[in-house]
């Protein structure tokens, strides 16, 4: 794996805050793209008032958010040098959430509530960042409402699906991310059931992107709580699987 490979995957299904990374792996850590094209294109309509329609698709996103709670899904990342990662993927709202990559990429990533801690098996490293500088703190709050700020930069929908693209004004060096919910034809915007997040896109203030696809999700009534914990690693070893 090159250089610029594991740069990329390191820690690429999660979208962190650069300032202040020193590790050059770690810098690039970013998270899900893919229809750049439609990300860009929304981020134009950041300054403009959401029409009727959308803001009823806003409310059903809302809705479909606050209405998950403990789910599992396997992952499929696709970074911005067409290297794939795949591995599964839990949540458990609020505050929480891992990406547990399959091998060959010995790399965990696990938000506990308050930090997001990156476990790095081949330089046997964990770097913990404050959930609150990486987008992903959107899906893991206790009450999500996307349209209380201007975090909203577009939201359309193609086909059966809706995007929802997300970026902070007051910070642009997050970039933004784009939700890709696979949805019902518009006569049924108004169920929140209607919906399901399928993918995200991550874009970073250089305009590279980083997609994840979920397949196989599952709602769950619980999850083992020590999915949420990660522990410094020994020196020597690696994780355990």
């Amino acid at each position: 794996m090159g250089c610029s490979t594991t740069n990329w995957r390191r820690g690429s299904a999660l979208w962190i805050k650069r300032a202040g990374i020193k590790r050059a792996g770690i810098r690039r850590v970013t998270s899900a793209a893919a229809a750049l094209s439609i990300a860009m294109a929304a981020s134009a309509l950041a300054q403009a008032p959401l029409t009727p329609a959308q803001q009823r698709d806003l409310d059903q996103v809302n809705s479909y958010l606050n209405r998950l709670d403990k789910l599992h899904a396997e992952f499929e990342q696709t970074g911005p040098d067409g290297a794939i990662s795949r591995g599964d993927f839990y949540l458990s709202r609020p505050g929480k959430m891992r990406f547990d990559y399959a091998q060959p990429d010995d790399l965990l990533i696990v938000a506990d509530g308050l930090w997001l801690a990156v476990q790095d098996g081949e330089l046997n490293t964990v770097d913990r960042f404050p959930i609150k500088s990486t987008p992903l703190s959107l899906l893991l709050d206790e009450q999500i409402d996307l349209g209380s700020s201007t975090q909203v930069a577009g939201i359309s929908r193609e086909g059966d699906s809706l995007y929802l693209t997300l970026q902070d004004p007051d910070a642009p060096e997050k970039g933004e991310v784009t939700l890709v919910f696979a949805a019902a034809g518009a006569e049924m915007a108004a169920k929140a059931d209607t919906l399901e997040l399928k993918r995200w896109i991550v874009v970073d203030a250089q305009g590279l992107a980083t997609q994840i696809d979920l397949d196989a999700i599952e709602m769950r009534d619980t999850l083992d709580p020590k999915l949420f914990i990660m522990r410094d690693p020994v020196p020597g070893t690696l994780r355990n699987r």
